[in-house]
């Protein structure tokens, strides 16, 4: 059975998945708009969304873990992305969200399991690291020798939808395994708020 700090992590991982889907539809709305700033000030703004994309599903892949929070790195030093995602693969190897397409069944839900097209651990560090590149200036080189700005965004559109595909509807699993969180992004019943469950095994 879930106890209250099962509760109140599931409760977290809810705040946390609330703000990844305002960043994610934020990209969204900033690329399709006709604001006038410029395409490389809308790709940094966008860049920025997807470096703290990852870093909100880092955590949140620690707030789901469960009792390693605890320890002083995870509590006050955890916060780069890939180092999170890295040290959480040693202790738990099936910490990462589990996209699924829920199949609703008279007194049951199938959680089919989504093989591909959505973000991979490999691809949220690779994409951290790349946020990182954009987001510093580098060095005086690249101010003497700039790099040429990309004028399109279909390259954010599809790391944006990756998160979506990953996070739209998945599971992620408690310490040891003993029960999932189910989590719905946009749950229509309850007004498109963010929507979890504990599953047991």
């Amino acid at each position: 059975m879930a106890s209250k700090s099962d509760e109140a992590a599931l409760a977290l991982y809810v705040n946390i998945m609330e703000e990844v889907k305002g960043r994610a539809f934020g990209i969204n709305t900033i690329t399709q708009s006709q604001i006038a700033i410029g395409p490389p000030l809308i790709r940094e703004y966008c860049f920025l969304q997807l470096r703290m994309l990852c870093e909100l599903i880092a955590l949140g892949c620690l707030v789901a873990h469960g009792d390693i929070t605890k320890t002083k790195y995870f509590q006050r030093d955890a916060y780069k992305a890939d180092d999170i995602l890295r040290r959480l693969e040693e202790l738990h190897p099936e910490f990462y969200p589990f996209p699924v397409t829920p199949i609703f069944n008279p007194g049951h839900i199938h959680l089919e399991p989504i093989t591909s097209g959505f973000l991979t651990k490999a691809e949220l560090i690779s994409l951290y690291g790349r946020c990182g590149d954009i987001l510093h200036k580098g060095t005086l080189d690249l101010l003497i020798s700039p790099r040429p700005w990309r004028m399109d965004y279909t390259d954010i559109g599809e790391w944006g939808q990756k998160i979506l595909n990953l996070l739209s509807s998945h599971r992620i699993s408690r310490i040891g395994g003993r029960f999932h969180m189910v989590v719905f992004l946009e749950h229509i019943p309850s007004g498109g708020n963010v929507h979890a469950a504990i599953a047991e095994n």
